[in-house]
């Protein structure tokens, strides 16, 4: 979509594609926690974050991707990284997968969005988490058919409905793709 790498104007990264939203990690996450390595999830106890697993006294989460298809467009999507909380058995059994090389997926267990997306939605929103194959992140595709992201995931959106999406965050992203 982008033909040369371009500056954001609000944040200063440089991007050679289009930016999807990424969060770092999930909202009940405190600010102050530092994000570590992988390899610490299981060496520390109490509350953990690392690049792809959080825990929160009981709770776990992994990083995941939500897609949303662009209308107009063959095959692209808007990709939003985000975190999804699940069971502590989920937990164990995506963290043993990635330990076996040339295993197959999990498939589909159940999760629950972990950031608030779009801004303004509260409560967190229950969906079913396509753990796939080592090397790639899990999906989530929201199951409440009353979020905004159902219907999003389903039909698609416009590029216009994501630049939106992407500036309710602080994000200029349309300067990226029309300005030269």
């Amino acid at each position: 979509m982008l033909t040369s790498p371009r500056q954001c104007r609000c944040c200063g990264a440089t991007f050679a594609q289009l930016l999807s939203l990424a969060c770092d990690r999930p909202d009940l996450c405190p600010e102050d926690t530092p994000q570590q390595d992988n390899s610490v999830i299981n060496a520390e106890e109490g509350d953990v974050l690392t690049d792809d697993f959080c825990r929160i006294g009981s709770l776990h989460f992994l990083r995941c991707i939500l897609t949303v298809p662009l209308i107009g467009s063959a095959d692209d999507e808007f990709i939003l990284g985000t975190w999804a909380s699940v069971s502590p058995e989920d937990f164990v059994d995506y963290q043993d997968m990635l330990d076996m090389a040339g295993t197959e997926g999990l498939g589909k267990r159940p999760a629950w969005l972990s950031n608030t997306i779009p801004p303004g939605i509260g409560e967190p929103v229950a969906g079913m988490l396509d753990i796939r194959t080592p090397g790639q992140y899990p999906e989530l595709q929201i199951s409440d058919a009353s979020h905004p992201l159902y219907t999003l995931q389903r039909n698609g959106a416009e590029l216009e409905e994501m630049f939106e999406l992407l500036h309710s965050y602080g994000h200029d992203l349309a300067s990226l793709v029309y300005d030269s």
